[in-house]
């Protein structure tokens, strides 16, 4: 029984694509049921010459015997000894391949690296070294040289190369193919200002190398500064009340930076590049990338007796959020979508940073479960996942708790609970370069219209799984696309959350949301023509555009800008607050109950209503509601407590129209 319950859990992690959780998330130990790999594999491999590199797993346990294979999915030709590690793979073509490497211990643990290699035809190096001001070295910073010249313009693509500099700030970069380049360093966290070569905060301004065709060496050094962890911080506070103005004690307050919570590459600071080439093993910082975790990135608070928080950060551009038990979920201004969420620009001691929590109705909730996985490789991806109602198509009478963010585990797998009643598109947002996708169950979906809608009222709804594709590194560069996107209607529309991508040869390279004034920012592209499309829920079909963009002669990025404009879908149920159309009963929730259940109405215009609940001789047991009620969504707790089991009966009455449903207490 042990070896088959081993097997079946191995089964499990190779459909997820699991790793050993250290390697995702830096700040936790690993699953005492996982193998850590020890090993760095190099990031590239030259066509026609072996790819050298021996697999090592670790176990706890110093007697286990550790095999290792190769998951099917690999390029053609790559194989690994199952006894030593040792990889056989000559690369035959150019390109960017996904590679998953899997090992299980005879003591039952389980683990996989997974990472990716550049193929190129190059012999070029660049190496150097990252250091403070002092003259000291920093570990962990991540180091792309990107082609800063022009390829061809109606076929994207061009070589960008990374690595992580070593324990004392050196890094080395082989197979280089020959060219113009700029050169970025990336620090994972806010103690140092990231920087392009040489000591340039902009790629504009970036000065470019030339790399041979040769194993001759170019040399870039860096110097980076104190960055905003070692600047003045400053005091961030607030309140957060219920809607009669109470104050919440206990409730969890967040400021987020802004590029981290929403997986930018704009500017100095490329997150996507930060996720991407965190440490792979216990030696580094690794990036905690939830929200709510302990990077150095995200701040959190526990309101006092009075509702009271406090903070002390660096300055910069913050997204800020508040929650308790029984509450809506709300995010800063009076949002509940974290792509909607004004950003909060901080500069100065603040105040006033309030929330007002809505609580939730008492109605039977629901829950939906799933994972965010890799398109092609069925390995899980670590993801911000964000549940919306949809009041574009159906009437939804709930006014508060419309959408619903959460973050994934480190193997992609997430649960959304505490939703209210309703039909939901799923939305997720991956960190790293992955572009954002929507549960659909027939295909990788972008658009909100592919979207395939999620119901529920009090029940789970499991295996509600969202494929994502990867950005091609071949596609990345330093220039972009920016516009403004406007909507045809008057506010409440709005185009914040607005999905802005950009699409060479149907493969999505690029990606931005609209901010709350409908701007956007593409940024981090290659050279080429692309495809523009902008998506938001509530829209008609999505619009698009075109654009090209390159780089002068001298290297600088040639940006383009594209404005559009989405038409609001004819017919929207719900702009605002929506009242239910027709009269209706709810099925009780739970059912059956012991000893108390939820009953939930709706009434399309206000009235005297009855409310009572029958045995199955027609003996009234309860009276729930008796009395005038305005329009709306209600609801009614019974307790049964003094019934005894079996079937009973709940009639909702208003003017000439009756409905009945049947429960079942069980004690």
């Amino acid at each position: 029984m042990k070896n088959l319950y081993t097997f079946a859990i191995f089964a499990l992690l190779l459909a997820l694509g699991a790793q050993p959780m250290i390697a995702q998330m830096g700040h936790f130990p690993p699953d005492p049921m996982q193998l850590m790999f020890v090993s760095q594999p190099p990031g590239f491999a030259r066509i026609g010459v072996p790819y050298v590199y021996t697999a090592i797993a670790r176990s706890k346990d110093s007697s286990a015997v550790i095999r290792y294979m190769s998951d099917m999915r690999n390029p053609q030709g790559f194989s690994i000894d199952s006894v030593t590690g040792v990889v056989t793979w000559t690369p035959l073509s150019r390109g960017w391949y996904p590679i998953a490497i899997l090992a299980r211990s005879d003591k039952g643990e389980l683990g996989v690296q997974r990472f990716a290699v550049t193929v190129t035809n190059g012999n070029g190096v660049v190496q150097g070294k990252v250091q403070d001001t002092t003259g000291t070295g920093i570990p962990h910073v991540v180091v792309e040289v990107v082609q800063a010249s022009n390829i061809d313009p109606m076929h994207p693509g061009c070589f960008s190369f990374a690595t992580r500099t070593d324990s004392i700030g050196n890094y080395r970069i082989a197979n280089i193919e020959p060219g113009m380049y700029k050169v970025h360093a990336i620090s994972p966290t806010p103690l140092y200002a990231s920087q392009w070569y040489d000591g340039k905060a902009t790629p504009d301004e970036a000065n470019r190398i030339t790399i041979p065709d040769s194993p001759s060496v170019t040399v870039a050094n860096f110097t980076l500064r104190a960055g905003e962890m070692q600047l003045p911080h400053f005091a961030v506070s607030g309140t957060v009340t219920d809607t009669a103005s109470n104050p919440i004690k206990n409730a969890f307050v967040g400021l987020v930076r802004s590029g981290f919570a929403l997986n930018s590459n704009e500017g100095v600071e490329d997150f996507r590049n930060m996720f991407d080439n965190e440490g792979p093993d216990n030696e580094g910082p690794g990036m905690d990338f939830r929200m709510e975790g302990f990077s150095p990135h995200a701040f959190h608070s526990i309101t006092d007796s009075l509702g009271h928080y406090s903070l002390k950060l660096p300055p910069g551009v913050y997204i800020a959020f508040a929650h308790a038990p029984g509450y809506a979920k709300e995010f800063y201004l009076h949002q509940s979508n974290m792509l909607t969420a004004d950003k909060l620009s901080l500069t100065s001691d603040t105040t006033g940073i309030d929330f007002t929590l809505a609580q939730l109705p008492p109605v039977a909730y629901g829950t939906i479960q799933g994972a965010v996985l890799d398109t092609l490789k069925g390995i899980g991806v670590r993801s911000r996942v964000v549940a919306m109602r949809d009041r574009w198509t159906v009437v939804d009478p709930y006014p508060v708790c419309r959408s619903y963010t959460v973050d994934t585990d480190s193997l992609g797998a997430y649960t959304l609970d505490n939703l209210l009643p309703g039909a939901y598109i799923v939305f997720a947002l991956p960190v790293g370069n992955y572009a954002p996708a929507f549960y659909t169950d027939d295909t990788t979906g972008t658009g909100w219209h592919k979207a395939t809608r999620v119901l529920i009222n009090g029940n789970t709804v499991s295996g509600i799984n969202i494929y994502v594709r990867e950005i091609s590194h071949g596609l990345h560069g330093f220039t972009g696309i920016s516009g403004t996107i406007t909507l045809d209607a008057a506010p409440p529309f709005t185009a914040a959350g607005t999905m802005v991508y950009a699409t060479a040869n149907s493969a999505i390279a690029g990606y931005g949301i609209a901010d709350p004034t409908g701007h956007y920012v593409i940024d981090g592209l290659a050279p080429g023509t692309y495809a523009v499309n902008a998506d938001l829920p509530g829209t008609d079909a999505p619009q698009s555009g075109s654009a090209t963009v390159s780089y002068s002669a001298s290297g600088a990025p040639l940006r383009a800008v594209v404005n559009l404009t989405l038409s609001v879908t004819t017919g929207v149920a719900d702009a605002g607050t929506t009242q239910p159309e027709a009269f209706s009963l709810a099925q009780n929730y739970p059912n059956p109950f012991n000893p108390s259940t939820v009953i939930s109405y709706q009434l399309a215009s206000a009235g005297r209503v009855d409310l009572r609940v029958f045995d199955v001789l027609g003996r009234e047991v309860a009276v729930l509601v008796s009395g005038a009620q305005s329009s709306g969504t209600h609801s009614v707790n019974f307790n049964g407590s003094a019934l005894a089991s079996g079937v009973y009966l709940y009639r909702l009455s208003i003017g000439s129209t009756t409905i009945t449903k049947k429960m079942l207490l069980m004690k």
